[in-house]
């Protein structure tokens, strides 16, 4: 019994000894394992609007006197008990034209990141009142519009236009214009005149 458990002993310590001299690179393979994490960076939908809170438009004209005499003189009747009635001939006219068509050069601008990289632009507005207490004159204004480079499409135009977005860095700008129509007819006063428009951007 002792000497079957001697060789069994010797017969271990001979194994062992075998698979120490044996290299690990001939029969250990490199060990690898690798994982995919997959990354979702949500950005926010928002919207930054660039305005001017105030715009002064200043016209000037120069006053002048015009002579009627040639062809339309001043007639004056007299009559015996010493009345006089005169009747000027010629009627008055208005200098300068009846109306002007205002461009707002780079009136806004608009920054910002929406679902489909575009936003929508609009503009509402008011006449322009005299800011005299009292006064009736005005300055009436049609065709309020707005007008980009920066469309989804290129050049845009119109009350409401689309256009594309200036994202975060601002390299590709999105800015336009303001453009209206003031009508004269019922302004009768020199002065300030008041009003207002508005300016809407939406994400779409």
């Amino acid at each position: 019994m002792r000497n079957n458990k001697a060789i069994r002993t010797i017969a271990l310590g001979a194994a062992l000894l075998g698979l120490c001299s044996i290299s690990p690179s001939a029969n250990a393979a490199p060990v690898s394992q690798s994982g995919t994490t997959t990354t979702t960076v949500t950005m926010p939908e928002y919207m930054v609007l660039h305005y001017y809170s105030a715009v002064a438009l200043n016209f000037s004209a120069t006053s002048s006197s015009a002579s009627q005499t040639a062809t339309s003189p001043l007639s004056a009747t007299w009559t015996t008990l010493g009345d006089t009635s005169t009747t000027l001939a010629a009627s008055a006219t208005e200098v300068g034209p009846s109306s002007a068509k205002i461009s707002l050069k780079n009136a806004w601008a608009i920054a910002g990141l929406s679902s489909s990289g575009t936003a929508t632009v609009s503009i509402t507005g008011t006449d322009f009142s005299a800011t005299r207490v009292g006064s009736t004159s005005k300055i009436n204004v049609t065709g309020y519009g707005l007008a980009s480079t920066n469309g989804v499409s290129g050049a845009v135009s119109g009350a409401t236009v689309t256009t594309l977005l200036r994202g975060v860095t601002g390299q590709t700008q999105t800015v336009g214009d303001v453009n209206m129509t003031l009508n004269f007819g019922n302004t009768t006063e020199s002065g300030a005149h008041a009003g207002s428009f508005t300016i809407t951007a939406q994400t779409i």
